[in-house]
């Protein structure tokens, strides 16, 4: 092992981790869902999922210390070759389209940033925004070939950013109740805390699993890291926990600050109405709050943006079979990066960003269809994960490794008690609501400005089909290849 490569500090894969895995608006979306609902439930998940679960990358990580791909080398390890590139296939696939969603965001918290609103309105912000967003991801792509001390760069700032904002704005909005001495925005009771167990509170409970989830890309870093895997599991499950505090204390200070009925089904807004309003009692206006904010948000979305941009593909092209995309796209530099596979991931978001600029609808229409795709796809890698866990207590628990979740018996436990949640969180993303689906049967209509059920549920299974798809027939043509051999 190369000691020149162990540069990330303990603090910077904090940040790194709360980079790839905390957004305050994660906060605003359940919250606007399922209102104060959301505090006991971001706990539910930080200690039955989030904790569990990176504790469960750190004993993957010790059983594979030499490895360069993460995800990748753990799924190999129980499960065998052909689905460990299943799994990391569907970690690539799914941010081709997440970036294609990110970049406008990116672009429209830079226009709040410098001129204090949206600038990407008119008859050309399509074709602006689309334009803008391919030249800051080849900008973004240049820095991942760069390699680990240009991406914790990036990385430590936006962590920083993400931390100084759900921290300052649960302190501020204490301060605002408690030393200002303004009311309580929302109630805070049984009745209001308690979730109510309904198909819309499942389908936030599977999302909040989402928000405190990808602690699993960063895994691609242990070797990079100063302390080496001992490090890893220790500062991993420190963010875990750190993560979910806030996550839940954030929760609270916006049931603090902000009205039940400006708050409820506002995704758009209510991230900057929230800090407007808190802006507002200590005198700042709304013109240097929503910069402010933008600001904080333009430094995450870039986090965001290198951290999903060099992970899965590292994932997917570092340690995989060259028989599969050939010895090109595979090839690696000094750090360990798939560079030309980067430049081909760049083409490939191109593609995808030149629809809206051609014309091709608009873009708030592009980028909802994108995100409803990616909705139930984006939980399959960590199902792959979950069931590779379970296989390595049950079938191959005698491989050495520093570190071990519990005995053979709890970490079988853990894993199936974690299978059996995800499973069920990521049914109900995938399919809408049954009364829905019967109500749509029966009457031949929908909520006016819902998604057509039944296009929802065909729309979410095809694309898993095609996505597996796709997968299989390159790993189908390489088995071809490798028997003809």
């Amino acid at each position: 092992m190369k000691q020149d490569r162990r540069r990330i500090t303990s603090i910077s894969f904090l940040l790194m981790t709360f980079t790839a895995v905390f957004a305050f608006n994660n906060i605003i979306n359940a919250t606007a869902s399922i209102g104060m609902a959301a505090v006991p439930t971001f706990l539910f998940a930080t200690i039955f999922y989030f904790l569990p679960f990176a504790l469960m990358i750190g004993e993957f990580s010790s059983a594979n210390e030499d490895s360069e791909s993460g995800v990748y080398s753990w799924i190999r390890t129980a499960l065998g070759e052909k689905w460990a590139f299943l799994g990391s296939w569907s970690y690539f696939f799914v941010n081709l389209f997440y970036f294609v969603a990110l970049l406008p965001q990116t672009l429209i918290y830079a226009s709040f940033t410098f001129t204090g609103h949206n600038v990407f309105e008119g008859i050309h912000a399509t074709l602006t925004i689309s334009i803008l967003s391919i030249l800051v991801f080849w900008l973004a792509t240049f820095v991942s070939i760069k390699g680990i001390s240009w991406i914790t760069k990036i990385t430590d700032v936006s962590g920083f950013a993400r931390i100084l904002m759900g921290i300052g704005f649960i302190v501020l909005t204490l301060a605002v109740i408690f030393w200002i001495g303004v009311p309580s925005a929302q109630e805070f009771s049984t009745e209001t805390v308690m979730p109510t167990t309904n198909w819309t509170y499942f389908m936030t409970l599977a999302w909040i699993l989402q928000a405190v989830g990808g602690a699993e890309a960063v895994g691609v870093y242990v070797k990079d890291i100063k302390g080496g895997n001992k490090s890893f599991v220790k500062t991993l499950a420190i963010s875990a926990i750190s993560i979910g505090v806030i996550y839940a204390l954030g929760a609270v200070s916006v049931g603090l600050i902000m009205p039940a009925g400006q708050l409820q089904d506002n995704y758009s807004t209510a991230l900057f109405d929230a800090f407007t309003i808190l802006g507002s009692h200590f005198g700042v206006g709304n013109g240097i709050t929503t910069r402010f904010v933008g600001l904080i948000m333009l430094l995450s979305a870039l986090g965001s943006l290198i951290i999903w941009m060099a992970a899965p593909v590292k994932i997917l092209f570092s340690e995989i079979p060259k028989g599969i995309f050939g010895k090109w796209i595979s090839k690696t530099n000094e750090e360990g990066n798939p560079t030309n596979a980067l430049i081909i991931q760049g083409i490939v978001v191109t593609g995808l960003m030149i629809i809206p600029a051609i014309g091709i609808g608009a873009i708030d229409t592009l980028l909802a269809t994108l995100i409803n795709m990616t909705a139930a796809t984006s939980l399959i890698p960590v199902l792959f994960l979950l069931i590779s866990y379970i296989v390595l207590r049950v079938k191959k628990d005698n491989i050495s490794r520093s570190f071990r979740m519990g005995s053979r018996n709890t970490g079988i436990f853990i894993g199936i008690l974690l299978l059996a949640l995800f499973t069920f969180a990521f049914l109900t993303s995938t399919f809408p609501s049954p009364w829905a689906l019967i109500d749509y049967f029966q009457t031949g209509t929908y909520a006016e400005g819902s998604v057509n059920p039944l296009f929802k549920l065909l729309y979410n299974i095809l694309g898993i089909i095609v996505f597996i798809g796709i997968a299989l027939i390159f790993y189908k043509k390489y088995e071809t290849k490798q028997k003809n051999n």
